[in-house]
């Protein structure tokens, strides 16, 4: 896949959206144009969102309406679903599996562009089939709570350009009687609140405009969101991840470092850093086993060869050395620890001492 290059405008313009969580939205009524601003929910309007998918579950469940699970059953009764349907998903998506497994290999960008455009076809496909009883599956219990939730969302996250709430009260949206702004505002809000692709998060953690932004706030400890940690949007702690994901590359030694053309693909920067990976681990298991032989029992032995030795405490074995004569001082203030060999001169003077005392 190509990788990804947007003009600088629409950078500015999506880091501002993901930044202050607002992105302008023109929206069309019966009288025109409509411009608001919208904006993913808080915390607490999530929640009470969950409060009005519960409340509705409640109610839709007294009016008599059936489960989802009833609704299946009774579209199986009336043979309104086969066996083939669910035969030729299976088949779609197994098709899938495949032609994502020869765009992995694939590195000509030319031949690139088909197999994406085949894989679309066959989730399009995949979708129509599993949508075709939609209108019956929509008058269920979960469908009403689910829909009811989403409106509140909606209402709670679409403001007028002076960054007020654009109906003042849930009931006011519910109200409203111009059908073809609530439709616009809808369908606006659906598609933002999808949040922005992984492709541009990332091609935006790794450009400048943003880089320059995250290393001031690293170094001063400044605020880059409008927004508190705890209140986070999806697509700000998305980009805080992959920031620290690049961030830690651009890190790198220079010989372990990925190559520039490297880092703007991902699926190649991915399949670059898991090897990577593997080779580092591989690399530290072969250490601790090197270490261990040649330690022969895996522990430092200051037994050997009838030497001294002093050990400080940075030392890995420090608290597990076999034996130790004393604690002393250095001019610094530092801690050591005295090791005496049994062999050596001075353990058999000292051994001398104490059998005449």
């Amino acid at each position: 896949m190509a990788a990804l290059d947007l003009p600088y405008q629409e950078v500015e313009e999506i880091l501002e959206s993901i930044l202050l969580n607002k992105k302008l939205f023109q929206a069309q009524s019966r009288k025109g144009p409509v411009f608001v601003f919208l904006s993913h929910p808080s915390s607490l309007e999530i929640l009470q969102s969950r409060y009005i998918r519960s409340k509705s579950l409640l109610e839709a469940t007294a009016e008599g309406l059936p489960t989802m699970e009833e609704m299946e059953k009774s579209i199986e009764r009336q043979n309104l679903s086969t066996d083939s349907d669910a035969e030729t998903i299976k088949g779609l998506e197994e098709k899938i599996v495949a032609q994502k497994r020869v765009l992995q290999i694939t590195h000509i960008e030319g031949r690139k562009k088909p197999i994406e455009e085949l894989i679309k076809k066959f989730e399009a496909e995949i979708e129509k089939i599993k949508h075709k009883n939609d209108n019956l599956i929509y008058l269920t219990v979960e469908k009403k709570a689910e829909e009811e939730a989403f409106l509140y969302l909606v209402w709670a996250g679409i403001y007028n350009i002076s960054g007020e709430k654009y109906w003042d009260t849930f009931k006011d949206f519910e109200d409203e009687t111009d059908l073809a702004l609530r439709a616009s505002i809808l369908q606006g809000f659906a598609n933002f609140n999808v949040g922005t692709s992984l492709t541009t998060v990332r091609y935006l953690a790794r450009h400048n405009l943003w880089r320059i932004r995250y290393a001031a706030a690293l170094k001063i400890g400044g605020s880059l969101f409008s927004r508190e940690l705890n209140d986070l949007t999806t697509d700000q702690l998305s980009l805080l991840y992959w920031s620290n994901y690049y961030q830690s590359i651009y890190e790198m030694m220079p010989d372990d470092q990925p190559p520039d053309e490297v880092i703007k693909d991902d699926q190649a920067l991915d399949s670059f850093m898991e090897q990577y990976f593997k080779r580092r681990e591989k690399e530290r298991k072969e250490g601790r086993v090197n270490k261990s032989s040649d330690g022969k029992r895996g522990k430092l032995s200051p037994w050997e060869n009838g030497q001294e030795l002093i050990i400080t405490p940075a030392h890995p074995e420090y608290m597990n050395m076999p034996y130790s004569e004393e604690r002393v001082k250095t001019q610094e203030g530092t801690s050591e620890v005295e090791v005496i060999s049994p062999n050596s001169r001075r353990a058999r003077n000292r051994a001398g001492i104490r059998s005449r005392g």
